[in-house]
């Protein structure tokens, strides 16, 4: 499944955002190359395809403090939770 988006900063530049299964990226960034668009960037992300989860305070804390010491690590490049946004 791919999905496009269009978005345009305060000076009126456009930037289309495309997301897609991790298996066609070599595709999509070939017909953006292609076809004479300028690649700005091109990475990795996992996106949760279950429902985010909400924890108790407690919790939060908890998984924050480790999230915070997975990050720390000089070989960790991106940490991916399926936790909703603190509020």
């Amino acid at each position: 499944m791919e999905e496009i988006f269009e978005e345009e900063d305060e000076d009126g530049n456009k930037t289309i955002c495309v997301y897609g299964e991790f298996t066609s990226f070599n595709e999509i960034q070939k017909y953006i190359e292609e076809n004479g668009f300028e690649l700005v960037s091109a990475e990795f992300t996992r996106l949760p395809n279950t429902e985010l989860v909400d924890l108790t305070p407690e919790q939060r804390a908890e998984v924050d403090k480790l999230v915070e010491k997975i990050e720390e690590d000089d070989d960790v490049q991106n940490v991916f939770t399926n936790l909703k946004p603190a509020e």
